[in-house]
């Protein structure tokens, strides 16, 4: 009890310099770099201790094998050779510890010369290390990608990580302007002391990904002191790696004419959102019905693309990037009010893409497809299986709501399974009888209500809202929000329909 009195009291003791501390740091950007330099080399000099130490004990025992005097002699002698011998084996660990290179479909320059000839002229032209590998992605990115050989933050390896999808969204002219900017990003990452310290920070986390998979001794020795500098690196780096990033797309910004670079920018924000807001979770909808994933969703990504992207869609998704409402997008609008641009306009799809411009054919395209089947096999499995489970904890739900009147829990999963399951129909009379049998509960009265507003019965949608208002008074607020939220849509679809009326006339 003493003990723990004495450790909350130093604690206490303490507080005040740490908070100074921390907010030193925060307001220090020369201090964070100077932190985050000193922990890297830290590192550097915690995962290279086997060789030190190896070399240290193998010139202490050459030392007394050269001077031998007596028995303690051979006896030092004998214990120096056995700590090389354990010193030399986490050094051979080490070397055959080596972080993997970023995965996706490899390009050979048969597939692509014009892309290998731009690559050779940007190395050429930033002075950068040259590239070794390039790979096609299922993202939406166009970076080039350092690795470390080994497990220390120096000696990369590079690789250009092109986004199959993104390629379909932005001309030729622009790929070579957003190529042009990768490599001015890494020559900037390459030769200044911020780049080192923000891409070694960067490292450090490959490096514990790669110990975690690695079985040696070596692996489970370093993993925790290595996540510790990882963490404590990323916290550090998270302000300098934000201005790091935008350097691609200020560079691209500052190198061609404002209409260019507000295209490509806009192409780049729709590209990003169109994929994790609408087609992946369309093409994730097949894992309801087949176990495996048998779907190519690139072979035939160009035509669903001109199908299912429309103008409206774009031009939100461009707002809600503008506004920083989305959180991949955090740095646009302050990237665009250094560059003085005041809005990102939506033109359509360029009628040449990238991807036309590069490869002759869209047979790299089905292998990508066999690629990502591959690699996606666990996700897929895991929303089989949230499916099936969900279906038939839907099904006994039903079942049971035919014999009684369900409550509490069981209610509130038969609303939510509803909408997934049944038709806008079927749905409202779910909500309807669960709102009737269960209006002594707020939050059954609040879910019911706000179904019904999504489903088309608004009477008892705010009947309902408001008898949940009523039964907890915390809940009075987002029930007014979404009851005035439905009457403005409402009115202004009223609007439009008196607007399509009058143009019809």
């Amino acid at each position: 009890m003493q003990q723990h009195a004495l450790s909350e009291q130093i604690g206490v003791w303490f507080a005040p310099a740490l908070t100074k501390a921390k907010r030193t740091v925060e307001r220090s950007s020369h201090l964070r770099l100077l932190l985050l330099s000193l922990a890297s080399i830290l590192g550097c000099t915690l995962m290279l201790s086997p060789l030190i130490l190896l070399a240290t004990a193998a010139v202490a025992t050459l030392y007394l094998l050269s001077h031998i005097q007596g028995p303690l002699d051979w006896f030092l002698a004998g214990a120096l050779s056995c700590t090389s011998l354990f010193f030399g084996i986490l050094s051979m660990q080490l070397y055959y510890s080596r972080p993997g290179t970023p995965s996706g479909v490899s390009l050979k320059e048969k597939r692509a010369p014009l892309l290998f000839s731009m690559l050779e002229r940007r190395v050429s032209h930033f002075g950068i290390t040259p590239v070794e590998r390039i790979v096609l992605t299922p993202r939406a990115e166009l970076i080039l990608q350092a690795t470390p050989s080994w497990p220390i933050p120096f000696f990369h390896r590079y690789t250009l990580c092109v986004g199959a999808p993104s390629l379909f969204f932005i001309s030729p002219g622009q790929f070579r302007l957003a190529l042009a900017g990768a490599f001015a990003a890494a020559a900037r990452r390459q030769n200044s002391v911020t780049g080192w310290a923000v891409q070694a920070a960067d490292d450090w986390a490959i490096i514990t990904r790669s110990l975690e998979k690695h079985p040696a001794l070596y692996a489970r020795i370093f993993l925790k002191p290595v996540s510790r500098i990882a963490d404590v690196t990323e916290t550090l780096s998270i302000e300098l790696r934000a201005q790091l990033q935008q350097i691609q797309s200020r560079w691209v910004l500052e190198n061609t004419d404002e209409s260019n670079a507000v295209d490509y920018l806009a192409n780049h924000v729709v590209a990003s959102s169109f994929l994790e807001q609408q087609y992946w979770p369309m093409i994730f909808k097949a894992a309801e019905r087949c176990p495996t994933p048998v779907v190519k969703p690139f072979s035939h990504f160009e035509l669903i693309l001109e199908r299912t992207l429309t103008e409206d869609a774009a031009k939100r998704w461009l707002l809600q990037a503008q506004a920083s409402l989305d959180a991949r997008h955090a740095d646009l609008r302050d990237l665009l009010a250094v560059v003085g641009i005041d809005h990102l306009p939506w033109v359509k799809l360029p009628q040449r893409n990238a991807f036309h411009g590069i490869f002759k054919s869209n047979a790299i395209l089905k292998n990508l497809d066999r690629y990502w089947q591959a690699t996606v096999t666990a996700e897929w499995d895991q929303h089989h299986r949230s499916f099936c489970k969900k279906k038939t904890r839907f099904e006994k739900l039903r079942e049971r709501a035919q014999l009684q009147s369900l409550r509490g829990e069981s209610a509130l999963h038969y609303i939510q399974l509803a909408a997934a399951f049944l038709d806008k129909k079927d749905a409202a009379l779910v909500y309807l009888s669960m709102y009737k049998g269960n209006q002594d509960n707020a939050d059954i009265c609040f879910a019911s209500g706000r179904e019904m507003l999504a489903c088309g019965n608004p009477q008892m949608g705010h009947e309902a809202l408001q008898r949940a208002s009523e039964l907890d008074r915390s809940l009075a607020i987002r029930a007014q929000a979404l009851i005035n939220g439905h009457k403005q849509a409402w009115l202004g679809h009223g609007n439009n329909n008196h607007m399509n009326s009058a143009l019809t006339a």
